[in-house]
């Protein structure tokens, strides 16, 4: 499956934002930076079975957009992917322990009705954490979020803004 020119279609490589999604969920798990992520522009399948954030994902297309991450830190990262029967399945390795865990949140999130379509708003946000007191040491705006939905969406039975 490839999602190109607000479409979804059946291509070679399609797929390939899946490895960057979990790529790019792991960074945001580290005090890496995300240098470049580009979000979909549109939101092809409504959230069942959704285990992250919508738009926390990202995608690729070879030579054109790419994610791109660095480790401004002395620790070094090892990220280790593996594909299993039915999930992408990925762990972080380090050679000491972060002074800070990270948890991502979505915030004001919302659909709404503009132009006879219907788009997708939301923000994400990680918390910094300090490890040894477990206290939330700052709040980061990771991306603002903006889709075109590509599914029906009952708007009564939906938090939406119409």
């Amino acid at each position: 499956m490839q999602l190109s020119r607000g479409e979804v279609t059946r291509g070679v490589g399609g797929g390939l934002c899946q490895l960057s999604n979990l790529l790019h969920w792991m960074a945001l798990h580290t005090p890496m930076i995300v240098a470049e992520r580009h979000h979909h522009s549109f939101d092809p399948f409504p959230d069942d079975n959704r285990v992250l954030p919508f738009g926390s994902g990202c995608g690729v297309f070879y030579n054109y957009i790419d994610l791109r991450f660095y480790n401004p830190t002395d620790i070094t990262f090892q990220l280790r992917v593996k594909v299993g029967d039915t999930h992408l399945r990925g762990n972080i390795f380090s050679d000491s322990t972060p002074p800070n865990s990270y948890h991502i949140v979505e915030k004001e999130h919302r659909f709404f009705r503009e132009n006879d379509k219907t788009w997708r708003q939301n923000e994400i946000w990680r918390e910094v954490i300090d490890r040894t007191t477990g206290n939330i040491l700052r709040e980061e705006l990771l991306m603002k979020n903006l889709a075109e939905v590509k599914y029906e969406l009952n708007f009564e039975a939906s938090a939406c803004n119409v």
